[in-house]
């Protein structure tokens, strides 16, 4: 399990260098979403709620490049793909504007393989929590496939990680692995098991957190070991 998950984050990771490309600079603050939105950019997901408890509804955005550039991998291939942002942004109820709280150009996952499903599978705001969810799907190479979510909270000052999913099963074996991880208690529920015989293996284990990941310190999925094996 570990040598896939090393397999996958080494292909996924590592996109830092462009060909002529940088990244925008993200107007601080707007009265319509659009504004947001550079040019040669767009909106492909997006979702609406109160994320900071002012009453008000606030938005979380991803925007992507709308052309696909060559970037440098981890690997020194060059790759086409089309970068995608991570926007957050608070609505002022006085003001009726957005202001730009959270940008992340690396925590959302690139779709720079032609054998891979896109990574990238959607955002909700639900009780003030954003939740942003993740698959590794390839058609060829490995017959694992992997799922995970990422749960946020704005605790007044920035946005941390507060829990985490992770699923995995073995297309042709059906042997899964599966954890649930609330950052908050450091506890993580995981259960091992294999869907067609139907066993299965339940354990909880106390982690040794010093302190909650943010957007800064947790940039990018599948590159934290958060236990021996498992990465989110």
């Amino acid at each position: 399990m570990r040598y896939f998950l090393i397999f996958i984050f080494t292909i996924i990771t590592g996109i830092s260098y462009g060909q002529n490309f940088t990244y925008p600079s993200i107007k601080a603050t707007g009265q319509k979403i659009i504004e947001f939105v550079p040019a040669g950019w767009k909106i492909i997901d997006s979702a609406y709620g109160g994320l900071n408890k002012d009453g008000t509804k606030d938005a979380a955005l991803i925007i992507q490049h709308k052309d696909s550039v060559a970037l440098l991998n981890s690997m020194d291939d060059t790759v086409l793909t089309q970068p995608g942002i991570l926007l957050l942004l608070f609505k002022n109820a006085s003001s009726n504007k957005y202001n730009l709280i959270e940008q992340s150009n690396t925590f959302i996952l690139k779709h720079d393989n032609s054998i891979m499903t896109d990574p990238y599978q959607g955002l909700s705001i639900e009780k003030c929590i954003l939740k942003i969810d993740f698959i590794l799907f390839y058609s060829m190479g490995s017959w694992y496939t992997s799922s995970s979510s990422y749960k946020f909270r704005y605790d007044g000052k920035e946005f941390k990680l507060i829990g985490a999913d992770f699923s995995s099963i073995h297309r042709a074996t059906l042997d899964y692995e599966e954890y649930s991880y609330n950052f908050l208690t450091k506890k993580r529920s995981g259960t091992k098991g294999n869907e067609q015989s139907g066993t299965k293996k339940t354990t909880t284990k106390t982690l040794p957190l010093p302190s909650l990941k943010t957007f800064k310190t947790f940039k990018e999925p599948y590159t934290w070991e958060v236990e021996k094996g498992v990465y989110l």
